[in-house]
């Protein structure tokens, strides 16, 4: 074999960490790629969360609009059967009076008898007992409106609630 040189040694260890500086810039720069890319998996997985978590908002806001519609209808449609049977009432109560009085006058009783009154004031009682127990069935009515907009607002949250504690525990799995 032949002798190496001093400036032959020199040459071959600058050429060795001219290399090396390559591999180790090489290297430093895989690292970065897969680092970056990671991040940007990251970063990916974090907007397709908030963009999920934006879309069921935009849903749920969209049924809690359309359940209070609903609710509105129903409201009115109470609002006017509860008028409707009001003046059904109100004209059967002036029919019950009409006849009242007319049984009356053919029985020779005057409409300004104490019995005659006392029955003209069972009728009036009765209507009112029966718009007592309208008003009482109508606010029924209106409640269980109310309690149905009320759990879907519950539903809404849990919906939404579930969803970002299912983002945080893909988050930790991911190791973001």
């Amino acid at each position: 074999m032949g002798a190496l040189s001093a400036g032959g040694l020199i040459g071959s260890l600058s050429t060795a960490a001219t290399v090396l500086k390559t591999l180790d810039s090489t290297f430093s720069a895989i690292q970065g790629f897969g680092s970056s890319a990671e991040k940007q998996a990251q970063a990916n997985a974090l907007a397709q969360q908030d963009l999920a978590l934006r879309q069921l908002q935009a849903q749920q806001a969209l049924g809690q609009a359309n359940a209070e519609q609903d609710a509105a209808l129903q409201r009115q449609k109470i609002a006017n059967d509860t008028a409707g049977a009001e003046a059904t009432r109100m004209a059967a109560l002036r029919r019950a009076v009409a006849r009242q009085n007319a049984q009356f006058g053919a029985s020779g009783l005057s409409s300004e008898d104490g019995s005659s009154e006392a029955v003209m004031l069972g009728l009036v009682n009765q209507s009112d007992a029966d718009k007592a127990g309208q008003d009482a069935l109508d606010t029924l009515r209106y409640q269980a409106i109310d309690q149905n907009l009320g759990q879907q607002k519950s539903v809404d949250v849990l919906q939404q609630a579930q969803l970002q504690q299912k983002q945080k525990l893909q988050n930790i799995i991911a190791g973001a």
